[in-house]
């Protein structure tokens, strides 16, 4: 179907264009932050009303979608902690970063500290763009006014996390 009106996101029409587009922007309350949310579409698709009401739900449950992401994120950090490394040593002079070596009181910053420093400053909500399994995409940063970098957890339909990418 070309167009669809959907009670969470309203009215919606497949891009005309040859190119993924965006097809609504909105924002969610996600603790302290705001985060912009953007629903993307390809033309060559339909719009499925129950992919959008897996989006919707998944947005009225945010903190749970957030609570699984920042799992992923700290498993993935655990693993290797070279963004946190990174970032102490690039960012030295942002105050999150002085505040999380501070409390690491001589040791290395913690997985768990930084992590909970970290907030999402968007999600990706791919309606059938050909991606097999990843559907939203929550991009988290320690600092978006010092660094472009950012930890984007994709996750399937289901809610379960696909993958934690380093992406700037």
């Amino acid at each position: 179907m070309k167009s669809i009106d959907h009670p969470y996101f309203g009215h919606l029409e497949v891009p005309p264009v040859d190119g993924t587009e965006v097809i609504w922007e909105g924002t969610a309350a996600l603790g302290s932050s705001e985060v912009d949310i953007q629903l993307w579409a390809d033309p060559g698709c339909g719009l499925d009303a129950g992919e959008l009401d897996a989006f919707a739900t998944h947005l009225d449950h945010l903190l749970a979608l957030d609570t699984a992401a920042r799992a992923a994120i700290r498993k993935n950090l655990r693993q290797d902690r070279y963004f946190i490394d990174h970032h102490a040593d690039e960012l030295d002079d942002v105050e999150v970063i002085k505040r999380l070596t501070r409390e690491a009181n001589g040791e290395a910053i913690s997985v768990e500290a930084f992590a909970a420093a970290m907030h999402p400053v968007r999600i990706g909500l791919w309606h059938l763009t050909g991606e097999a399994e990843a559907r939203i995409v929550m991009d988290y940063t320690i600092d978006a006014a010092a660094s472009d970098e950012l930890l984007a957890v994709k996750v399937a339909r289901d809610g379960a996390v696909v993958s934690v990418d380093w992406e700037s």
